[in-house]
């Protein structure tokens, strides 16, 4: 499509609106916003935009909390009402019915369905406006949101501003487009075949430097072995180590030959860090060596991971007239951005330690 210049503005073509609330000089005060996102999922932090001529950034600064409050479509002329009038000579706490969380500072809307406190950790000045960056504290729902333990939008129904035209829309009866991290995958559906077949390419051979990880390990035998509770552990610890590349995490086999005699391995589950420092209490810290590797990568559902080290172990090493696997080498998991668990086009890398098969 032939595309022309429009001139220079915020392009996004639709946002919600929500009623920002702070207390200024003790009283509550609400003010309709429609710069307003996420900037951080975990921990969860939202980024509110206000003009610095506006009442509700004195109270922000002073109490260092604000709400969001996300109204329905039958709150539209409150809302707009909010963005309307001045808190320094309007009463807007009249408006609706408030009520106080855990901050005590933060005065959110009971007639909203959905309404969070806030505590500012940041704050950035541009020539207009001052942006601020609160971590939610905790999120509040109307109990009709929630149906057969799915979150329903329309029964939120929010105020949908269209700043392209300048006037609030109704979502309606809005169709569902496809399931988040899941709909991309049918853009690949025509080349399954050829997708599914990635695992069983001819490996890329990689050399990998000395690195340093953190985790959680588990020494058993693979049979007795329950992979998902170890994982379980280390997410249970994870966000504490320090200096960590959160890029990936790894999964480890490591044996040596008393744990090989015995039928048992190490399974670590952990991160690369730049540097050790404090190890947390539950976690082990481990050098793992230099090494050339055969990097393979699985497509398809974890439950199919061993068909895949199958073709390793029966067909790939026994006929490789170059590389023969290292004794007792350490073996790595990768997984990234790109695993999905049961998706058939979840992908992670296997990195299987190689050497040269002396003559």
């Amino acid at each position: 499509m032939e595309k022309t210049k429009a001139g220079v503005f915020n392009p996004l073509p639709i946002v919600p609106i929500a009623l920002i609330g702070a207390n200024v000089n003790e009283k509550p005060n609400y003010l309709a916003v429609g710069c307003i996102g996420a900037v951080n999922l975990n921990p969860p932090i939202m980024m509110i935009s206000l003009n610095k001529t506006h009442y509700t950034p004195t109270g922000i600064a002073e109490n260092k909390t604000f709400s969001i409050n996300i109204p329905s479509t039958a709150l539209v002329k409150e809302t707009d009402y909010c963005g309307l009038k001045s808190g320094k000579t309007t009463d807007k706490s009249e408006i609706f019915t408030t009520f106080y969380g855990d901050l005590e500072t933060a005065p959110m809307i009971q007639e909203c369905p959905i309404t969070c406190e806030c505590r500012v950790i940041d704050s950035q000045e541009f020539p207009q406006c001052i942006a601020y960056y609160g971590e939610v504290h905790q999120v509040y729902f109307n109990v009709n949101l929630i149906e057969d333990k799915k979150f329903n939008i329309i029964n939120v129904n929010p105020v949908i501003f269209s700043a392209l035209e300048n006037v609030y829309r109704d979502l309606g009866e809005s169709k569902k487009l496809g399931q988040c991290y899941k709909v991309g995958w049918e853009y690949e559906k025509s080349k399954a075949s050829e997708v599914i077949k990635r695992s069983k390419r001819e490996p890329k051979i990689v050399e990998k430097e000395q690195f340093q990880i953190l985790g959680v390990q588990d020494i058993s035998k693979m049979e007795n072995r329950e992979p998902a509770a170890v994982w379980a552990r280390f997410q249970q610890v994870g966000s504490q180590i320090p200096h960590a590349d959160t890029s990936h995490a790894l999964g480890i086999y490591m044996s040596n030959k008393k744990l090989r005699k015995e039928g048992k391995n190490r399974y670590i589950v952990g991160v690369e860090v730049s540097k050790v420092e404090d190890i947390p209490k539950g976690m082990i810290s481990e050098s793992i060596p230099s090494q050339k590797y055969a990097l393979f990568t699985h497509t398809g559902p974890l439950s199919t991971l061993k068909n895949t080290h199958q073709y390793i172990n029966e067909q790939w090493l026994p006929n490789n007239p170059r590389y023969e696997r290292v004794p007792f080498g350490v073996e790595l998991e990768w997984y990234d951005s790109r695993f999905r668990f049961d998706s058939e086009y979840s992908e992670l890398d296997l990195y299987i330690p190689i050497q040269e098969k002396s003559e």
